[in-house]
């Protein structure tokens, strides 16, 4: 029997696992074709300082993110846990974001 429910979890964990695959490759799929529309005839219409702005905004947008990746990657989550039982504020939306990418 105990055999039977490591199976099922497993299973479960790998439609989970997959679940969140899919959906990452979709939003970034999405997100690419929007940046990449912007960039071709959104900025080739404006003049430099304009372009440079949103050059510059796309750039501080993808530091901004690998930043929050990193530190999610990197956290230990066993400190957030006893955090959150201390009610600290914002430990709960950790655990959530943790949660999706291990």
């Amino acid at each position: 029997m105990k055999e039977d429910e490591k199976s099922t979890n497993k299973g479960k964990k790998t439609d989970s696992h997959l679940k969140w695959i899919i959906e990452v490759f979709i939003i970034t799929f999405i997100s690419s074709i929007c940046f990449s529309y912007i960039s071709t005839n959104g900025v080739s219409k404006l003049s430099i300082v304009p372009a440079i702005v949103i050059l510059l905004l796309v750039i501080f947008a993808g530091i901004f993110f690998d930043i929050i990746g990193v530190s999610v990657t990197v956290a230990n989550e066993e400190e957030f846990h006893a955090k959150a039982t201390k009610k600290a504020k914002r430990c709960k939306n950790f655990i959530k974001i943790n949660k999706k990418f291990h």
